[in-house]
């Protein structure tokens, strides 16, 4: 075990809501950094997967998920501390507000508290559009809320004018008392959205001229070196954790994982968990015509009901995925991955034959099915979880499944949706399917155990 008391240069983005611009604001800040020479380590609250790809591509670097819900306190530390090395500066985006959480009393999977956690300075990004005084008000009352929390400034975005900029500045500065880092005109640039959040990075043609015009409205419009005055003022952090060791034996196993613009839905630290034991390659949905000789598969998230038509099309793929689920080597699915191996995806411009491994079909509706953190028990054991062991996740979806035929569920849902408001993850051979996103840090025996089944496959 070491003890590593690190001065980390560190700075928390948090809003006062969603759709305020912390994303604009983060990934203009990470992208301004590096066109200055800056080495910057992104960082996401919360379970998003869209945002941490914009900030791949602001940054070069892989950004990694703080989840106060899905992760321990050493798990966040660790993740935070080991992903640091070689930085010169951490930018952290916040999600939602600042203050809320998995129950909306407790702190628990809130921004604040992944700030506490890391000793983090908060900037906060506050719309103030038709707002004067009100907005001291507003930001007077995030600064009171929790003392713990280190409030050093704000950005005020969405003003109307200078006149108005003026307005909101004084009475935020003098009747709430925190300091004005920027304040950004309303209708500079605007993140596309989908129905589950942003549009992804991979989707974005002109992703550099984006960042770059996006680094520009920041350095006009924000006091970046205050930022940065701030972030390396941070306290230092203790943090005690062990460095573990690959295996040397990796290898002799390979693990398959569909990553491409269909499926892009992972956290990269469930990469990097199954990398230390096992060889990744990677394949493409709507172009690789074969299965690469691989032991296991795993396929995430993401959005199979855009390119549906593009997946139904590749049948030699999906004939080689559903006879690699027959013959009972180790598949791991989730959400977007799960309705690839059911028989059929319908939306809005039809039915589109998928794997057809699973005895589902989803469908695709205008409202979320379900949102939030899910907790499941483990029914009986499975690929990722011996039986009754706890399983953390979030789900996020659109598509609500029907089944054609018997299923076997691995989990029982304790908190959550799942595939029918009680279970979740059908078992068929060796593939587990199900709707829960699941970060391995949050155990780490499941990418262990993962990966020994597809030793037991050789």
């Amino acid at each position: 075990m070491k003890l590593l008391p690190m001065d980390i240069p560190r700075v928390v983005i948090a809003g006062t809501s969603s759709k305020v611009g912390k994303t604009m604001i983060s990934i203009g800040l990470m992208r301004l950094l590096v066109n200055r020479g800056y080495e910057v380590q992104p960082y996401k609250v919360g379970p998003d997967f869209i945002d941490p790809g914009f900030h791949h591509l602001a940054t070069g670097r892989y950004s990694r998920n703080l989840d106060s819900f899905m992760l321990s306190r050493s798990a966040i530390l660790e993740t935070f501390i080991r992903n640091f090395r070689g930085a010169d500066v951490a930018i952290i985006e916040g999600k939602t507000g600042l203050y809320d959480s998995s129950d909306a009393v407790s702190e628990k999977g809130s921004v604040a508290e992944v700030s506490k956690i890391l000793k983090a300075p908060v900037v906060l990004v506050a719309n103030v559009e038709r707002l004067n005084r009100t907005a001291a008000a507003i930001i007077l009352g995030y600064k009171l809320f929790d003392p713990d929390v280190l409030l050093k400034g704000v950005i005020l975005n969405r003003v109307g004018s200078e006149r108005h900029a003026g307005k909101v500045r004084t009475a935020v500065e003098k009747l709430a008392g925190v300091r004005v880092l920027g304040v950004v005109p309303r209708k500079k640039v605007k993140m596309p959205y989908r129905h589950l959040g942003l549009v992804t990075a991979y989707e974005r043609e002109d992703m550099d001229e984006l960042l770059d015009n996006i680094a520009e409205i920041v350095e006009k419009h924000v006091d970046v070196d205050k930022i940065l005055e701030i972030a390396e003022k941070a306290p230092p952090l203790d943090s005690v954790f062990e460095d573990e060791k690959e295996d040397e034996e990796k290898k002799y196993v390979k693990i398959g994982v569909i990553r491409d613009q269909v499926f892009s839905f992972y956290y990269q630290d469930n990469l990097d968990e199954l990398s230390k034991y096992a060889e990744l390659v990677f394949v493409n949905s709507l172009t690789d015509k074969r299965l690469p000789d691989v032991d296991a598969l795993y396929i995430g998230g993401g959005f199979p009901e855009v390119f549906a038509e593009g997946l139904e099309k590749n049948e030699k793929l999906r004939n080689e995925i559903y006879d690699f689920c027959q013959s009972g080597n180790p598949v791991y699915a989730e959400c977007g991955g799960l309705m690839y191996l059911g028989e059929s995806l319908e939306t809005s411009e039809g039915e589109f034959e998928m794997v057809g491994f699973l005895p589902l079909k989803t469908k695709m509706y205008e409202r979320f099915q379900a949102q939030g953190y899910s907790v499941y028990r483990t029914l009986k054991p499975c690929i990722i979880a011996k039986r009754n062991q706890k399983i953390v996740g979030h789900e996020f979806h659109y598509s609500r499944p029907t089944l054609t035929g018997k299923a076997d569920f691995a989990f029982r849902v304790e908190r959550g949706f799942g595939i029918d408001g009680r279970r979740d993850g059908i078992l068929k051979e060796n593939t587990l399917g199900c709707y829960i996103h699941v970060h391995f840090l949050s155990d780490k025996s499941i990418a262990r155990r993962f990966v020994k089944k597809a030793m037991k496959k050789k």
